[in-house]
């Protein structure tokens, strides 16, 4: 620790004068005793201009060098090395110590620090330090702050690929100012420092680091104090050789505007306000999430998505696909203060600086703010600290990108460009009709698994059944109820290169007239094979999507907390708290129509689809109820999937007139959200071709498949025998698209 130099005085230093303080200045991190020494250091000012009478001056206060160094060190002993003198921490010390220098001639002013070292278990120590005056003959203290000095930690940080698959040693430090220093504690500061960046994993230092920033000035200790202030240092041993990076910030609350200290008008929460977002370095599905949280974070409320579509770029093109999609948020922030939160959000994500159209790790665009035209500067301006040059909105280039208006579509088709005075519909009709389409609907799968890009018209992916249960009623085995032989099963799907796209596991039977296992056995059987499978040595088998088959809010928690992928849910997100766990998880979601449960689903009542125009308007309206509710509660539009629920609460005639009428399900308000379909196997098949036992059942599935790949309009398709699946897929297509 030291003294930044004074341009405006001379000073005297004496630093490492080692004091042993025999009851310490607070408890040690590793309960030492007695405890270390600590140094102190002081910074004490005083004109030294006329070196002649330095050079000749005797006496007790002053030496050659104007001070007496001795003098002072054996006060600073005498005053502070008492056995029973019991300090209330260290600015009590430094306040007591500031009095000797104070005392000696011509001094005005004084500034001490000290080390307190082991006081961290994370870090090397912790230091205080103040500025000392005399007024009136009263001390006077200003500019108290504390250092947290070297935290060491390992995260994940980095854009390159092997930089995401293993922590990497940082170093930080930070400097904390003008707090309420009566409710400071170094430690529990640190504790935030280090557990807030260990569990990051974000791209480059300078969005960690701001990142860090904006969390810290969250904390009531500095949120609460007017004029808080705070420096980060944070270093990258790892990051080239024979040097040690570092990157240093100072900030101020006034960095981190909150959305209440910034609003323009409470009238601006009643604007439509749409931000694009968009990602094509890393993991771009969680970057966009990452910004969203953000966001939300600093007051912004989420309204509406889009669904998210994987885009080719457009303007420079020698880069990799972007994931784009629209987002509706609710904020009292002015277009200004948003735009500046939009810049901080991406900074803290990870963006960094290349070229005007350039990849980015994450691109957030202020596209509509109401019925407002802003204007913000110029084109060609230069950015602000926040990276706030210039801003239009709605931009005049926007009738031109697909990449925003199809997104945008999605959630505002009729609202229009008060420029253009077209709506959102009528502009994205008039773009050119490009074959294949630039842009294509994903399922938003994140790491370790990869979005799927869907097409149209669709091409199925192929998800595998694993029934880790004893009662199932076409696979159902004892022994797979041991995760152990359940891994091993779930291995042979992956052997060879024909594996499935998505592994659906399920923990309980839900077959007709089936009674349901417990919460516990469920547990048992679905969250250890989820943990093994991503432990896996096999990269497709670790990395491969993970449905859990379950209507438990519980169980679908813990198993996306395992590492699942994707909650499939039988009965539509319907139970206590599933919707709930839907949103909080962020994942996709099978939203499955079905009435009753396993014992009643299939009951005259339950069947009876006549009060509302058939089993197809039947399914349809309860399967938009369903995807109203799970959108009132948070679920994003682009998460959400459909399966139309072929035998569950459907007779056999039910079951033939759905897979007959696909694509009327996906009309209206439910069109463009992806299908899926699982009849692998179901007693209506069996029925249809005089086959009792399932597994003799074959030849109607591949029909059945066969059936959903050429109608275009389904995405995904259940099976158990996933290679058999696929072929029939592969060869329906082929037809389709001669």
């Amino acid at each position: 620790m030291s003294f930044p130099p004074s341009l405006d005085s001379d000073s005297v230093n004496l630093s490492s004068l080692s004091i042993h303080l025999p009851n310490g200045l607070g408890p040690s991190a590793f309960n030492l005793s007695p405890p270390p020494p600590c140094p102190i250091i002081l910074n004490i000012s005083m004109s030294l201009r006329d070196g002649s009478i330095l050079d000749t001056a005797t006496g007790d206060s002053m030496s050659g060098l104007g001070v007496n160094y001795s003098a002072v060190s054996k006060a600073i002993y005498a005053l502070i090395s008492s056995p029973e003198k019991v300090w209330n921490g260290p600015w009590e010390l430094l306040r007591k110590v500031s009095t000797i220098p104070l005392g000696l001639t011509d001094v005005d002013r004084v500034k001490i620090g000290v080390i307190m070292p082991k006081a961290l278990l994370h870090g090397d120590s912790a230091r205080y330090k103040a500025t000392y005056s005399l007024k009136e003959k009263e001390v006077v203290v200003e500019n108290r702050r504390c250092e947290i000095k070297d935290i060491k930690l390992e995260c994940i940080i980095g854009l390159h690929p092997h930089e995401r698959e293993e922590k990497q040693r940082l170093e930080v430090d930070v400097e904390v100012g003008d707090v309420d220093w009566d409710e400071w504690g170094h430690k529990d500061f640190a504790d935030q420092v280090y557990e807030v960046v260990s569990n990051s994993s974000y791209g480059t230092i300078e969005s960690l680091i701001h990142s860090l920033g904006s969390h810290l000035f969250n904390l009531p200790i500095l949120s609460t104090s007017p004029s808080s202030s705070l420096s980060i240092t944070i270093r990258k041993p790892s990051a080239i050789p024979f040097a040690v990076p570092s990157i240093t910030i100072h900030r101020t609350k006034s960095n981190y505007p909150l959305s209440t200290s910034s609003s323009s008008s409470s009238s601006s929460a009643d604007k439509r306000i749409f931000i694009a977002v968009g990602s094509n370095i890393g993991d771009r599905v969680d970057n966009i999430q990452k910004a969203i949280n953000e966001l939300q974070n600093h007051g912004c409320q989420l309204k509406n998505t889009s669904r998210l579509y994987e885009s080719e770029p457009m303007y420079v093109e020698d880069q990799d696909r972007f994931v784009n999609g629209v987002i509706e948020i609710s904020t009292t922030l002015s277009p200004l203060d948003l735009l500046r939160l939009l810049k901080r959000t991406e900074k803290s994500v990870g963006r960094t600086k290349t070229f005007t159209n350039g990849p980015r790790v994450i691109d957030l665009d202020l596209i509509f703010y109401g019925t407002e035209q802003v204007k913000i500067g110029e084109r060609g301006d230069e950015p602000d600290e926040d990276g706030v040059g210039w801003l239009e909105c709605p931009h005049r280039s926007l009738g031109e990108r697909e990449f925003v208006l199809r997104p945008l579509a999605d959630i505002a088709p009729n609202i229009v460009h008060p420029s253009l005075r077209q709506t959102i519909h009528q502009l994205l009709s008039r773009l050119p009709q490009i074959t294949p389409p630039p842009l294509q609907p994903i399922v938003p799968f994140s790491g370790p698994s990869k979005p799927l890009r869907l097409s149209t018209p669709s091409t199925p992916y192929i998800m595998s059944i694993f029934n880790a249960t004893p009662d199932s009623f076409s696979d159902g085995d004892p022994a797979r109820t041991d995760p152990s032989h359940a891994l091993e099963a779930v291995e042979k799907l992956f052997e060879g290169d024909d594996h499935p796209d998505i592994l659906d596991i399920g923990g309980m039977s839900t077959r007709p007239g089936s009674d349901p296992c417990t919460e516990e056995e469920e547990f048992n059987r679905v969250i250890p094979l989820i943990q093994a499978i991503r432990s896996s040595s096999n990269d497709h088998l670790r990395q491969v999507p993970i449905s859990v088959d379950t209507y438990r809010a519980s169980v679908a928690k813990k198993a996306v907390e395992a590492g699942a992928s994707l909650i499939n849910d039988v009965r539509g997100g319907s139970e206590p708290g599933m919707l709930e766990v839907m949103a909080e998880s962020n994942v996709p979601v099978v939203l499955m129509h079905s009435r009753g449960d396993s014992k009643n689903m299939n009951s005259a009542e339950m069947t009876d689809y006549a009060s509302c125009g058939g089993v197809v308007e039947g399914v349809k309206q309860e399967l938009n109820n369903l995807v109203n509710k799970a959108i009132q509660s948070g679920v994003k539009r682009w998460n959400i999937i459909l399966d139309p629920g072929l035998g569950f609460a459907k007779t056999h005639q039910d079951n033939l007139v759905l897979l007959k009428d696909l694509n009327k399900l996906l009309e209206g308000d439910l069109k463009g959200y992806p299908m899926l379909v699982g009849g692998s196997r179901k007693g209506f098949i069996g029925k249809t071709i005089n086959k009792a036992k399932p597994t003799e059942r074959s030849f109607g599935d591949a029909a059945l498949n066969a059936h959903c790949a050429l109608s275009g309009v389904v995405d995904l398709l259940r099976v158990h025998c996933h290679a058999e699946a696929r072929d029939t897929v592969k060869m329906s297509i082929a037809v389709r698209d001669a």
